[in-house]
């Protein structure tokens, strides 16, 4: 069975339930029109397609379903399968959009050459193939703290800031300054025989003239780094590192991680099944 978690319908159901049945007037004579791992793909699912996934385009269509049968065939080797229930779930919704009896969605289908078995059977395999892997995946995919700092860091949502106590010295005190901080670079003595005031500042990359700013992001903490440009030297000491968080729903950051871990989990799958599967198109 389908995950209990995994509560709503795929939004190829949601699309089918906004379209009309007889939006495709023709009827069909139904054939094989691909294969995968020897399971027919029917021209009548072709059809269905068109409906399910809001698309005239004959070969998008079918590639999704060849997509979509590897991903149910899958999933039915894992044991799971969609109940009865979940099936009939679908054709209601599909009623309820339409203003349709079943007797109606009968007439409807058939003349298209279709019938509600065919679009039970159609919806089993593409809930399968959505909900059921959707649910086989979460079982290996989980968002981890560390992934939500990474994100929140990735979208500028944490920023990362240095306190430094700097020294801006004219360059006509240059020769004074090299004779002081021979002796060592204390940044507070040289400050006290200069008779100049550090300053504390909290800084973010880029902050501070270009010089300057390269040392302090490079130097370790605790350490003391020296800039110059055309008109001042620079003593810098790197007191520390602090991070400031803008506000953040953690929670729909969690699930925006998890749907893109799913989807590129799902993508991997994908590849993995079409690398052994035997896929036929019939012309």
């Amino acid at each position: 069975m389908v995950g209990r978690g995994i509560a709503k319908l795929s939004c190829g159901v949601l699309l089918l339930t906004a379209l009309s049945f007889w939006s495709f007037g023709l009827t069909l004579l139904d054939r094989v029109v691909a294969s995968v791992n020897g399971e027919p793909i029917l021209e009548s699912e072709v059809l269905l397609g068109k409906l399910f996934f809001g698309s005239n385009d004959r070969k998008k269509v079918l590639d999704k379903l060849v997509e979509d049968m590897l991903l149910y065939q899958y999933a039915q080797s894992k044991g799971m399968g969609v109940p009865d229930q979940m099936v009939d779930a679908a054709v209601n919704q599909i009623l309820q959009a339409n203003n349709l009896t079943m007797e109606g969605l009968a007439k409807e289908l058939s003349k298209d050459g279709l019938s509600l078995e065919d679009l039970k059977n159609f919806l089993r395999r593409e809930i399968l193939a959505t909900q059921g892997i959707t649910a086989l995946l979460l079982r290996e995919t989980k968002v981890q703290d560390i992934d939500v700092e990474l994100e929140k860091l990735k979208r500028g949502m944490i920023k990362v800031k240095r306190e430094i106590s700097v020294l801006t010295v004219d360059k006509a005190k240059g020769k004074k300054l090299l004779e002081l901080t021979e002796k060592g670079l204390d940044l507070d003595k040289v400050a006290r025989d200069l008779g100049l005031q550090p300053e504390r500042l909290l800084v973010s990359k880029g902050d501070l003239v270009e010089p300057l700013d390269r040392e302090v992001w490079a130097a370790p903490v605790g350490s003391t780094v020296v800039a110059e440009d055309k008109d001042h030297i620079y003593l810098a000491k790197i007191l520390g590192v602090k991070e400031e968080t803008s506000s953040v729903n953690e929670e729909e950051l969690r699930e925006q991680i998890l749907r893109r871990k799913l989807e590129e989990k799902r993508e991997e799958l994908l590849k993995k099944l079409r690398s052994t599967a035997v896929i036929r198109y019939v012309q």
